[in-house]
């Protein structure tokens, strides 16, 4: 038994074509998968029967049992689950690198199993990166270590703040031959700590900073955002005309509040607060449900202020403004906030401005707030914000949002492609 060629090292959303060979017509093998992260191991398995060549292919076989179900090539990398303290121990002596995958296979006939650990990158080994600390920006450049110019790629993360989401995304977007910066606008050194009336003019300063790097192509500039960064993102191309396409994951056409609730507005412009719109009171929620006018485990909080048309359209993202074409992307049971319905706001107002520009919104069916670059676990579906420290649950399921994960990625690098003039510049790194 042994694997068929396998990478050491490969980006986090390529596809690997894991296959078991040598092994008996009919035998059963248990596959296993494992990592660690933070001191806690993350654990797939399945079983699978070999085929009449004595070969088990997981990119055309369903397992008979584990983890996932049906046929997928990488269902056992989103489907890895954090395992109890007690079985945790039977893997102390493995990799502690939150990026290495150990692959396990092992027969029922006591013979030992074989394994094969592959690290998954989010950088290439010939992009490169610098820390960026210029002009009152904190943040990291990513661009390809090859002659440029590169489109270019404005990449912000959400409530979470700092670089963490922004970072990855744009590591991997360089990785895919643009030149990406990842931009903190809170929760780091030197910002706000709190998403708390952000100036436009801080994401301004980025632009400017971008445009004048040598490796930057001219007139060739994107910017992709996530959550409350992607309502930025929306935000930021509807007042930058220079930006050139918009990426909005699970993101808003209406604008909200500081984050964690303040007073406040969460942006400002020329020092005022750019207008936004505020869900129900607990009062005025518990009212609503008394009168039968909302549906408790409903989103109708976020949707009851929202039917009045003038107070909506004071708090929308004037989205017809954005000098490209756009593409939204979001999760049917997003249990955070219903990104779906809130990007139909946006999707309305495209249509009702007659919007020059190609608009598409991918909206997936179980599939909840987690929807970025394919193959990473997808099972923590509760966890605690890390700035507010509320309990969250991400809605959808892990394989809704593993399939969301798996379709839209490949349809954001083409949208890239098409929207920012693709050729050499977008190519990957071969």
């Amino acid at each position: 038994m042994k694997f068929d060629a396998l990478p050491q090292r490969c980006l986090v959303d390529e596809t690997l074509q894991v296959r078991v060979l040598e092994l008996r017509a009919g035998e059963r093998v248990t596959l296993k998968l494992w990592s660690r992260f933070n001191d806690v191991v993350w654990l797939s398995e399945a079983d699978f029967v070999a085929d009449t060549s004595g070969v088990v292919d997981l990119s055309t076989q369903a397992p008979v049992s584990g983890s996932y179900k049906g046929v997928d090539a990488m269902g056992l990398f989103w489907s890895r689950a954090p395992v109890p303290s007690e079985l945790a121990k039977a893997y102390g002596g493995e990799s502690t690198d939150p990026l290495t995958a150990t692959l396990t296979a092992g027969r029922d006939d006591g013979a030992p199993p074989i394994s094969h650990a592959v690290r998954r990158v989010f950088m290439d080994e010939r992009v490169v990166s610098r820390e960026v600390r210029e002009k009152g920006l904190v943040g990291k450049m990513f661009e390809p270590n090859r002659p440029g110019p590169h489109s270019a790629v404005l990449v912000v993360g959400g409530s979470n703040g700092g670089l963490g989401w922004s970072e990855e995304m744009a590591a991997l977007l360089a990785s895919r031959g643009y030149a990406a910066l990842a931009l903190a606008y809170f929760a780091a050194e030197g910002l706000p700590p709190t998403l708390d009336r952000i100036p436009l003019e801080y994401f301004g300063k980025a632009l400017e900073w971008l445009a004048a790097q040598p490796g930057v192509a001219p007139g060739q500039v994107a910017v992709v955002g996530v959550s409350r960064g992607g309502e930025l993102a929306l935000l930021l191309g509807a007042t930058f005309p220079e930006i050139q396409a918009v990426v909005a994951y699970v993101p808003s056409g209406i604008l909200w509040p500081a984050y964690p609730e303040s007073g406040n507005g969460a942006w400002t412009s020329n020092g005022q607060e750019i207008p936004y719109a505020r869900t129900l009171t607990y009062a005025q929620w518990d009212e609503a449900l008394a009168t039968g006018n909302a549906q408790e485990g409903s989103f109708d909080w976020y949707f009851i202020p929202l039917k009045d048309s003038e107070y909506a359209n004071r708090a929308s993202i004037q989205v017809e403004n954005i000098n490209g074409p756009v593409l939204m992307i979001s999760g049917v049971d997003d249990k955070v906030w219903p990104s779906t319905g809130l990007t139909e706001f946006a999707v309305d107002r495209f249509k009702r401005q007659g919007f020059c520009h190609a608009v598409e919104h991918l909206a997936y069916a179980d599939a909840g707030h987690s929807i970025a670059w394919p193959n990473g676990p997808t099972t923590m579906l509760k966890w605690k914000h890390p700035v507010s420290g509320e309990e969250m649950d991400m809605g959808g399921t892990p394989e809704g949002t593993a399939r969301a994960r798996q379709d839209s990625w490949p349809r954001m690098l083409e949208f890239l492609r098409g929207a920012l003039g693709g050729g050499r510049q977008a190519a990957a790194i071969e």
